[in-house]
């Protein structure tokens, strides 16, 4: 009988000290439709997470309580369709056969959590290169955003999905009025 309470003791601390998987976050980015749109040109566009770890969103609650949160779909997949989308209501073909080339590389994309008793402080940071290759030249730029949030109570899943949603959703918004980059492409594609 004893040997069967420390098996069942033994059991019960280990699921304990095991931290649960969490499912993986969905990210829904809104493209930025254009008013204005260029005429008869197309791309190539390649992407890469160059990150060393694929997680999204880490919360730390102390004590060696660390869960990890990983994104439903490559990241750097998620913010090439995002681009296409927002290129084609420009007028900007995405096509393998195009001359010219758009390499997105994603560099940082983390969101995270400190989480206290009563609340949590949220760090979220986004860094994305983007580099327009065409016959003639050479076009690249740094597209970044940074967050800062205190909340009380307990981080949501939803929270930290929302905030990296919300920064891409920011760099797609900046390429859109990028007018250095869009001058780069009508006059290079």
């Amino acid at each position: 009988m004893k040997k069967y309470i420390v098996i069942a003791t033994a059991l019960l601390m280990s699921a304990c000290a095991s931290n649960p998987v969490q499912p993986p976050l969905a990210l829904t980015l809104t493209p930025v439709i254009a008013s204005q749109t260029a005429n008869h040109l197309s791309v190539q566009m390649s992407s890469k997470d160059s990150r060393s770890q694929q997680y999204i969103g880490v919360v730390d609650s102390g004590a060696k309580n660390v869960e990890v949160f990983q994104p439903a779909e490559n990241i750097a997949a998620t913010f090439q369709n995002a681009l296409t989308k927002q290129l084609a209501s420009e007028g900007i073909k995405v096509t393998p056969s195009a001359s010219s080339n758009i390499a997105i590389n994603v560099q940082k994309a983390l969101v995270n959590v400190k989480q206290g008793l009563v609340k949590y402080d949220m760090n979220s940071e986004l860094q994305i290169a983007l580099v327009v290759t065409t016959p003639k030249d050479k076009f690249s730029k740094q597209y970044s955003a940074r967050s800062t949030k205190q909340e009380p109570l307990k981080v949501k899943r939803e929270d930290i999905a929302q905030s990296l949603e919300k920064m891409m959703n920011s760099v797609l918004n900046e390429i859109a009025n990028d007018g250095e980059l869009r001058q780069y492409l009508t006059e290079n594609l």
